[in-house]
């Protein structure tokens, strides 16, 4: 699979990105509010995904309307987006981790199988449902 980067959102915060760098995962691990980015705090969805995209970067985030807001759909369908939602953006951290880590060779495993562009929700229960095929 190479090396594959997840790309924690603004949403999802910088606590749960830090505490995965820390850990030696399999994976490479980047967030939004990491100054090296330069990302605004308020930038445009839309912009931030297809930079992300063209990276080939997989997005980590608790925002559900990015299948909802045509302008954000469509950097994710133009620059071959895969976009992972964690349910629970308002819970404690402890919970966003653990759905991550218990999800994480589910979302591996579409990534390795599925052409981009797509976008799935990880719900409470760690099911990994296939929101939009937008390809």
């Amino acid at each position: 699979m190479g090396n594959l980067t997840f790309f924690f959102d603004r949403f999802t915060g910088s606590a749960v990105p830090k505490l995965l760098k820390n850990t030696r995962a399999p994976f490479e691990v980047e967030y939004h509010d990491d100054k090296k980015h330069g990302y605004a705090h308020n930038l445009e969805d839309d912009k931030w995904l297809a930079e992300v995209s063209k990276k080939k970067w997989v997005v980590i985030s608790h925002d559900k309307r990015f299948h909802n807001d045509s302008v954000a759909l469509e950097a994710v369908r133009q620059h071959g987006g895969r976009v992972f939602y964690l349910d629970g953006g308002s819970g404690v951290k402890w919970d966003k981790l653990r759905r991550f880590a218990a999800s994480y060779k589910k979302m591996e495993a579409i990534i390795a199988a599925e052409k981009p562009p797509f976008i799935y929700r990880v719900t409470y229960a760690d099911r990994v449902i296939r929101v939009l095929q937008v390809g």
